[in-house]
């Protein structure tokens, strides 16, 4: 009876421990086939939003460029019969009137860009503002149709975030909020040349700046349907047409290293020119009459040098297939960085990448013709190729994007090696001269350093009244040693704080303090400017300040003075754990 008993007993764990494991198994089934259903449309989704708007930057800002290159109106024609079209600086005006009109309408005080989707993906504390992106999208159009000398990539990565954080927002999935921002940038690239690989890199390493299995999934997704439905819906919209054979590696190598530093001075001075045109800007009075200068100045150097006008794609196509000139090559390679650093720097927003691309383009077939002939034949192409990769991956800070860029556009492995070579030494001289990418040199301006990681900022963001506690004793100035020793016993504290009646901060007294004042006032003998924090310090400040600190408390007060809370040491570094531990799982899963 007793054996039967605890068989019975066993049987009925038994099926227990089964039915509960069909529970869990079935229910993380269940989880796992909405997870991934969730995946791939969102993924789907993104893709081909940003396949349709890709096309319809490039494809209305070609439409614009095609009608003011043959437009027959605005042209002059003197005595000798000598034309002069002007058409590049009306278009520039309208363009320049439509983006101050824009900006105040639609309140844009700064434009958004890679460097704000590069900062929204580190953090959730200052998320992208929708409005923001997608004005400053438009804006941008506005700008490359009108002729100003920037690129789309930028603009469309930016746009590309702000969809995902939008779509985020609008449908409350749990993916977290850099998945979806990951999805739209891998999607803008993907779309924008047509390289699915590269897009995908390039979400994970300029942007989320780390390796997730679980954000990896969808951002695949989202960048290969881009490029599928890119393919299908527009077939006949490639960008850059590269098609040579490639000159055996041996021959060429030692070119190719004596290149990159060049390289690297030219990627150097257009970041440069970039940056010192926008602080520049910044300090002008009346910033409203910028866009006019930079459109004045462009349209009248586009009269002569069309070349430089727009995206520059067919500019592109023509310097990779040797049609112009070692003189020309030049005058376009220094005419590109000035006017995308006057066009960019004064306020006709666009992107960097693409005038990047023209700039390393320019500079590589004018080292390719200048020494080809003591070379092998199709050396040219090759410099050309191997310095558009470089100078972008320097500007944008993404070496191996762009070397996948390269290999998937002209689907040879040895061109792929032969601009890696250039890629690795251009961008470690200009990281070590002047920052990882223009993005993160634009964030460190604002105060952001990226190279600390995530923790810091998350630190930065952080401040001591999200972690202040009331552990602490508060006396009057009046209170004497006795007294105070007295409460500092029944606390179990060694410390205690002096406040006025309206709650303001006076002093701290400590437990010899109190002993020695004895049946007197411990206000004479108390701290009058002990260690305090403001409520809105952050924790990285905090934990700089409390070096050499010793005690059991500091003190947190408010803008006024007032006394609101207390945090100890343990308190401090409990919350930087915590933080620590959060990132990690964020980065890890």
């Amino acid at each position: 009876m007793f054996n039967r008993f605890w068989l019975l007993q066993v049987k009925k764990h038994l099926l227990t421990s089964l039915e509960s494991g069909a529970q869990r198994a079935l229910l993380d089934t269940r989880n796992v086939s909405l997870e991934l259903l969730t995946i791939v449309f969102f993924g789907c989704l993104i893709g081909a939003v940003m396949c349709v708007v890709a096309e319809a930057f490039v494809l209305g800002v070609s439409a614009f460029g095609r009608w003011r290159a043959e437009d027959t109106l605005m042209v002059w024609t003197f005595a000798d019969d000598t034309t002069l079209a002007y058409g590049s600086v009306v278009f520039l005006w309208v363009a320049a009137s439509l983006v101050v009109v824009l900006k105040k309408v639609l309140g844009i005080k700064a434009y958004a860009g890679p460097a704000d989707t590069i900062y929204a993906a580190q953090q959730v504390l200052e998320p992208l503002d929708v409005k923001r992106g997608i004005g400053s999208t438009f804006i941008a159009f506005i700008c490359a149709s009108g002729g100003a000398s920037v690129g789309q990539y930028g603009p469309l990565v930016h746009f590309g975030a702000t969809i995902g954080i939008w779509l985020k927002r609008l449908l409350s999935a749990k993916m977290s909020h850099e998945i979806f921002l990951g999805c739209g940038v891998a999607a803008a690239i993907s779309a924008g040349f047509n390289a699915p690989l590269a897009g995908i890199v390039f979400a994970h390493e300029a942007v989320l700046r780390h390796f997730s299995i679980r954000a990896v999934a969808p951002i695949s997704i989202a960048a290969i349907s881009a490029s599928a439905l890119d393919k299908a819906w527009f077939p006949s919209n490639a960008s850059f047409l590269i098609d040579a054979p490639m000159p055996p590696l041996a021959d060429v190598l030692p070119a190719l290293i004596l290149m990159a530093p060049v390289l690297s001075l030219i990627a150097l001075i257009f970041m440069l020119s970039l940056r010192r045109t926008q602080q520049f800007a910044a300090k002008v009075n009346r910033p409203m009459l910028l866009p006019f200068v930079a459109a004045t100045l462009c349209g009248v150097v586009g009269i002569w040098l069309p070349q430089v006008l727009g995206l520059g794609v067919d500019s592109v196509n023509q310097m990779l297939a040797g049609h112009y000139v070692l003189e020309l090559l030049l005058v376009l390679l220094i005419a590109k960085i000035m006017m995308s650093s006057l066009c960019i720097g004064l306020g006709l927003f666009g992107g960097v990448f693409s005038p990047a691309i023209f700039i390393g383009v320019a500079a590589g077939a004018f080292f390719g013709q200048l020494v080809e002939p003591m070379l092998v034949p199709g050396f040219a192409l090759v410099a050309a190729v191997a310095a558009m990769a470089a100078v972008s991956a320097s500007v944008i800070g993404a070496p191996i994007t762009a070397t996948l860029i390269v290999l998937e556009l002209t689907q040879s492995y040895e061109l792929a090696v032969a601009a890696m070579i250039t890629v690795m030494i251009c961008s470690l001289v200009t990281h070590r001269v002047f920052s990882l990418s223009f993005f993160d040199r634009q964030l460190l301006d604002r105060g952001i350093d990226l190279r600390l990681g995530r923790e810091a900022i998350a630190m930065g963001q952080t401040s001591v009244a999200d972690i202040v506690t009331q552990d602490h004793l508060v006396l009057a100035a009046e209170a004497t040693g006795e007294q105070v020793l007295t409460l500092m016993q029944q606390a179990q504290l060694t410390e205690a704080y002096v406040c006025d009646a309206a709650g303001l901060l006076l002093g701290k007294v400590l437990i010899h303090q109190a002993l020695m004042a004895g049946a007197k006032p411990v206000f004479d003998q108390m701290q009058t400017a002990p260690l305090r924090f403001c409520e809105t310090d952050s924790l990285t400040s905090a934990m700089a300040n409390t070096q050499g600190f010793v005690g059991e408390s500091i003190p947190v007060v408010a803008a006024s003075g007032k006394l609101i809370g207390s945090v100890t040491e343990g308190d401090l570094f409990t919350a930087v754990i915590r933080l620590q531990q959060k990132i990690r799982v964020l980065e890890r899963s």
